[in-house]
C-alpha cells in the first residue's frame, strides 16, 4: 500500500493490490470489498494529516460516519489487480462533506488508466458526547 499527493492537490491516491480474500468465486472483487478499500484511502487522507479515528474521538471529539453513498461498477477488479484509489472533496459545508472516491487499473497494454468502479459519499462529523452534527475541526481540510 502507497500513498500520493502534492501539497495543494485535492488528490489523495492510495494503492491497493487485489488478494484472494478481494474475490469472490468467479475471481472477481467482491462489491461489498470496494467500501473496505475506499474505507482504507480515506484512513490514509487522515493519516496524511497526522490524524486517525481514535485521535477524531479522544481529541477532537469528533466521528465521521457515512451518512449517504451511491456506488457504481464499471469493469470488474480482479484477483492481481492494482487498484489506485483517488478520493477527492466535492464539496464541503459547515457539518458534511461529499467525497468522490474512484478506483481505477492500468491497463495491460500500458499506463492509461481504466475506472471500474467509483462512489459518492456524505460523510457528516458528529460530536461523540451529543451525536449531533458538529462544524469540522479548524485545519482539517486546509490542503484541500
Amino acid at each position: 500500500m502507497t500513498t500520493t499527493s502534492t501539497p495543494n492537490s485535492p488528490v489523495c491516491t492510495y494503492t491497493h493490490r487485489v488478494c484472494y480474500s478481494d474475490t469472490d468465486a468467479a475471481g472477481f472483487v467482491y462489491h461489498g470489498r470496494y467500501l473496505e478499500i475506499f474505507e482504507r484511502s480515506r484512513a490514509e487522507w487522515l493519516a496524511q494529516r497526522g490524524l486517525s479515528p481514535t485521535k477524531l474521538i479522544n481529541e477532537m471529539n469528533i466521528v465521521m460516519p457515512v451518512r449517504e453513498l451511491t456506488m457504481n461498477f464499471y469493469k470488474p477488479g480482479r484477483l492481481d489487480d492494482i487498484l489506485y484509489i483517488d478520493q477527492v472533496i466535492e464539496h464541503r459545508g459547515r457539518t458534511q462533506v461529499t467525497v468522490k472516491q474512484t478506483a481505477q487499473r492500468k491497463l495491460p497494454d500500458g499506463d492509461e488508466l481504466q475506472v471500474i468502479a467509483s462512489a459518492v459519499l456524505h460523510i457528516v462529523c458528529v460530536d461523540t458526547n451529543t451525536l449531533k452534527p458538529k462544524a469540522w475541526p479548524d485545519g482539517l481540510f486546509l490542503a484541500e
